[in-house]
């Protein structure tokens, strides 16, 4: 077993996908919900050892959700690949398991699909083939970029991403990312249908958005469902309503401050996010999109 991050126990598996299979390392949590974390450009050295899908297991699975990060089987070409991938472990989590954690029984019912640069539109294409797929977060989309990353497909996995209405769906990016511009963020948020809140992150590069996603998880469950991030990891949601609380969040301004969060009384839904004045990260990673 392996560790991501303080106290998340994760096992190697080997996911099929049709005759092949992804390397994945995975952590069984104890809750309904499995979260999926995909990794920026493999062919530059992406993997799922960056610390943005890292950071997305520790976080969820620290609450209590199954959590997986894998590796594409390639990062070149269209991304209709890695978008297969996605759906493979989807389908993995979600029926019966030979894997000895789930001892034959199904893994999770529901699934959150996250992913950062090059797997943020792979992730956000792939939940509208993923029935138990009820949301999606992208962060740090490369859209600037699309057109190189995907070979000319980006705008068919923009156009899958906007298949989504009713699901929640967070983006984040930073105010100084350097392959997606502020105008390229807004216009294609634009294209999604609400649900959906948009975070922009202030002073943030393309590299340094990992050390701002548990703050940013967390106050997108309280507004959106209305609730803590661990009873959200039980499933409390689909027990106490129907469906997110929250409708659009208007695009933040980068000139704004941001909101202070509260741990005696959670933000209104209502309100505007803005960017964040978080501090930078002590170390970066491989400037990988």
């Amino acid at each position: 077993m392996a560790l991501a991050g303080r106290d998340l126990q994760e096992a190697f598996h080997r996911i099929p996908v049709g005759s092949s299979s992804v390397d994945a390392q995975v952590h069984v949590g104890g809750g309904p919900i499995a979260v999926i974390a995909l990794h920026p450009w493999g062919p530059l050295g992406g993997s799922m050892d960056d610390p943005h899908p890292r950071t997305v297991c520790r976080v969820f699975g620290s609450a209590g959700c199954t959590t997986v990060r894998l590796n594409f089987r390639s990062g070149i070409g269209s991304g209709n690949g890695s978008v297969e991938d996605v759906k493979a472990v989807a389908a993995w989590l979600t029926q019966p398991n030979s894997a000895p954690e789930a001892r034959g029984r199904v893994l999770a019912s529901k699934v959150l699909i996250v992913g950062y640069s090059y797997g943020s539109l792979i992730g956000a294409a792939a939940a509208a083939d993923i029935p138990q797929a009820f949301s999606y977060v992208a962060i740090g989309p490369p859209l600037d970029y699309s057109w190189a990353l995907y070979v000319w497909n980006g705008q068919t996995l923009r156009a899958k991403a906007a298949e989504s209405e009713g699901k929640p769906k967070l983006l984040l990016v930073g105010t100084k990312d350097q392959f997606c511009s502020l105008k390229s963020f807004e216009g294609f948020a634009s294209t999604l249908p609400n649900p959906k809140e948009m975070q922009v992150i202030k002073d943030a590069d393309h590299f340094s958005l990992f050390s701002h996603l548990n703050q940013a998880f967390n106050e997108w469950v309280n507004r959106t469902w209305k609730m803590s991030l661990q009873d959200w990891a039980r499933g409390a949601f689909g027990r106490k309503q129907r469906g997110p609380v929250a409708e659009a969040v208007p695009f933040p301004r980068p000139h704004a401050q941001s909101p202070q969060a509260s741990p005696k009384k959670a933000p209104s839904p209502s309100s505007r996010p803005s960017p964040s004045s978080r501090p930078s990260p002590s170390s970066r990673p491989d400037r990988t999109p």
